[in-house]
């Protein structure tokens, strides 16, 4: 088979990167593993696949496949990789030791966060003083006005 029936053009975000069919094929069970020329997002006139995702996540993404080691982007939060590993259906686990520390540290903090909200609405009785439960990013986040 020639190089070029081989190889894939993947479009994520606006950024063309290339690969092997059969580099996608190392990670099974995945998204990437499963495209087809049936799929909807594939354009049969540019001869690639578009996924409308984070372009530099997914480097990573494709990284761990020709590699198998997932590495961590430190350019973006913790929530938007996560985000993008279960769209591409990777297992956040598979991040490698050296960044493990650095990808985690988000959990660790919102769930710092959420303890210190919530010990503003105990008692000392231990219950809730809240008379309805209010979720933690609507105190964190609140909505923006809308525009009248």
């Amino acid at each position: 088979m020639m190089d070029g029936e081989n190889r894939i053009t993947l479009n994520v975000g606006g950024i063309r990167f290339e690969t092997y069919k059969a580099t996608l094929k190392k990670i099974p069970a995945t998204r990437l593993s499963r495209l087809t020329e049936a799929l909807a997002n594939y354009d049969p006139l540019l001869n690639e696949y578009f996924f409308d995702r984070h372009p530099g996540v997914f480097s990573q993404v494709l990284n761990y496949y020709r590699t198998g080691k997932l590495h961590y982007p430190t350019h973006v939060c913790g929530p938007l990789f996560e985000e993008e590993l279960e769209f591409w259906g990777l297992d956040s686990n598979q991040v490698e030791p050296c960044c493990w520390m650095t990808y985690t540290i988000h959990r660790d903090t919102q769930v710092g966060q959420k303890k210190i909200f919530l010990s503003f609405f105990k008692n000392d009785k231990g219950s809730s003083t809240c008379p309805t439960a209010i979720p933690i990013h609507i105190i964190l986040c609140p909505p923006l006005p809308m525009n009248s």
